[in-house]
């Protein structure tokens, strides 16, 4: 197996969210049109995904040879996505659902004993996935243009996390509290199971375990990245900048919805804005004490967050008419129409708004030409320059 130079490694790392997936689909596109993808490929060489992100991830890894292709790729995929093509959306199938959670929720206690379910079957998403040339992801590993594919997934029975990575047999399994590292030849069944956005998809069983969605457990998403070997890192979130709510304003109890959606939105949206802060504190730290301390284990890895410059959420509820009727009123027994709208933007699988977000994703990634450009140029200068706001800000000095 030939082994790549890794003077310089390069990571991406892609958060989950369901249909917002497309929006990295569409910076992906951007970057593309940038021209950053150097003459010899790879542009990544380690790839880290969970949730959708695990999807984008492994249409990636397949084509880290051909760059330009895998985003054409995924972006063929998203713009012409539809929700049936991810989970079954007829009533008959959609009604059986129903009524067992109905009967469960009725009965169970009597009866003590409830049927595994969730509230969608995701069976044609397997089909979908089929569509990634999975046989690709070996060959650029033993090409050595791919250094690893990593994707996160979460042991639900055990509450520990599972990270699969397809890499290079120079990488050595780490350690890590609650965590589980494991070499594999990654597939659909692992692109399944850290896609399954809890409670709405069903867990996928593999080796004997039961497991759900990566973001659950994945607190610390840049980790694998810099444990893999990672010199930088660009990191993908889908998380808009939001919007504040005056408090002065008497608001009635949340519904189950709304308590659902924020509860989604922490587990598989706030923790890689979370890490990105972390790093660059850590960054800062090391460059603030670089020779002070030979023993010092941390290292400094510049990191580019690059995320939406809009709020998803109001583009979500101008189309949550496109989502299945059947699925808008199963979830219409968890709150009113407008509670929902969270809940609504993981699944709106449709091409009008996966459309629009790739849309608002290439946009992002023009906007952001010169940090991107200064991040694939210059990786050390880029690591000072992104640290020193962090230093400044301790200082008390102006962070502009």
């Amino acid at each position: 197996m030939a082994a790549r130079n890794a003077a310089k490694r390069t990571a991406l790392v892609l958060s989950g969210g369901g249909a917002r997936g497309a929006y990295q689909a569409g910076l992906l596109s951007g970057l593309k049109e940038l021209g950053v993808a150097p003459a010899e490929p790879p542009l990544f060489d380690i790839i880290i995904g969970s949730s959708a992100g695990s999807i984008n991830a492994g249409m990636l890894a397949a084509y880290a040879d051909e760059f330009e292709t895998g985003v054409d790729r995924l972006e063929e995929v998203w713009s012409t996505l539809d929700a049936s093509q991810v989970f079954r959306t007829d009533v008959a199938s959609l009604g059986r659902i129903g009524v067992r959670w109905a009967w469960d929720l009725s009965f169970g206690g009597a009866l003590r004993r409830v049927q595994p379910k969730s509230l969608l079957d995701t069976a044609p998403l397997r089909t979908l996935l089929g569509r990634i040339p999975f046989t690709r992801i070996e060959a650029n590993v033993q090409s050595g243009v791919l250094h690893a594919l990593a994707v996160a997934a979460t042991d639900l029975y055990t509450s520990t996390g599972v990270l699969f990575v397809h890499g290079h047999t120079s990488i050595k399994p780490w350690k890590r509290k609650r965590w589980r590292v494991e070499p594999t030849r990654i597939g659909i069944d692992h692109l399944m199971a850290s896609s399954a956005i809890p409670i709405f998809f069903p867990s996928v069983a593999i080796g004997g375990r039961h497991l759900g969605d990566g973001c659950i457990r994945n607190t610390s998403p840049l980790s694998p990245a810099i444990n893999l070997g990672a010199d930088r890192i660009l990191a993908v979130g889908v998380q808009g900048p939001g919007v504040q709510v005056s408090q002065k304003k008497r608001l009635p109890p949340p519904t189950i919805a709304q308590i659902a959606g924020v509860l989604l939105d922490a587990v598989m949206l706030d923790a890689i804005e979370v890490d990105v802060e972390h790093s660059e504190r850590v960054n800062a730290s090391v460059l603030s004490c670089r020779g002070a301390d030979p023993r010092n284990p941390f290292r400094a890895v510049e990191v580019l967050w690059l995320s939406p410059s809009v709020d998803l959420g109001p583009i979500a509820a101008e189309l949550s008419r496109r989502v299945p009727p059947i699925v808008r009123y199963l979830l219409r027994g968890l709150g009113s129409d407008e509670s929902i709208t969270e809940l609504l933007s993981y699944l709106l699988f449709d091409p009008v708004f996966c459309s629009r977000l790739i849309e608002i994703g290439r946009g992002d990634a023009l906007a952001a030409k010169d940090q991107i450009s200064a991040f694939f140029a210059d990786g050390a200068g880029a690591v000072a320059r992104s640290t020193e706001r962090v230093l400044r800000a301790k200082r008390g000095e102006p962070t502009r």
